[in-house]
């Protein structure tokens, strides 16, 4: 089951693929391409190659974190929530109005700071090592790493109000975010596309 309101579209989806997966490449591309006649005489501009791969490396991280983005939206029944902070996931409405305790996941561990989206994921999915149905019940955490090429994920898995455990991963370049989430989780993540549909929340 998935919430077919929260679906993609082929365009949205497509894009962030393609920055995915084509930054790192096109960086050294356009390194070599720029650099070459001083390559030849063994004057490599490093410089300029790490001005390239650093801004390469930026734009792989937030389409990454975008990509899982969608990926946990299209489980969530309601739009993520962008914070800065511990605190701000602490105080946010997404969480009290879904009934989960959140000195519980102050108490087995929040991220300090930096760009998050949390999302309340309620769902059913399929597990993959038994093939069987499965309650999807979490809080999850995304983060950027900025400057890095991965995500951070941070998975709180809800027993009633309270989280009882907490599971964080990464989605590193040039893995999947699909296949890195079904594997971190043991369920059959995917992503629905749709003509006219919306991406993720922000």
């Amino acid at each position: 089951m998935v919430y077919i309101e929260h679906a993609t579209n082929p365009v949205i989806f497509g894009t962030l693929l393609v920055i995915y997966y084509f930054s790192i490449p096109m960086a050294f591309l356009f390194w070599y391409g720029s650099s070459y006649r001083y390559i030849k005489k063994r004057n490599f501009r490093l410089k300029r190659l790490l001005a390239y791969l650093l801004l390469a490396f930026i734009l792989t991280g937030l389409s990454a974190y975008k990509i899982t983005s969608i990926y946990f939206y299209i489980h969530s029944p309601a739009e993520g929530e962008f914070c800065l902070s511990s605190s701000c996931v602490l105080s946010s409405g997404l969480l009290h109005e879904y009934g989960v305790n959140t000195e519980t996941l102050e108490a087995v561990g929040l991220p300090s700071y930096g760009p998050m989206m949390v999302y309340r994921i309620y769902d059913v999915g399929t597990n993959i090592t038994l093939g069987l149905p499965v309650r999807m019940n979490y809080v999850v955490i995304i983060r950027p790493l900025l400057i890095l090429p991965l995500v951070e994920v941070n998975v709180y898995y809800i027993s009633g109000r309270k989280a009882i455990l907490r599971k964080t991963f990464y989605v590193t370049w040039p893995s999947f975010p699909g296949d890195t989430i079904t594997r971190a989780l043991d369920v059959r993540f995917t992503v629905l596309i749709l003509t006219g549909g919306r991406g993720p929340g922000a």
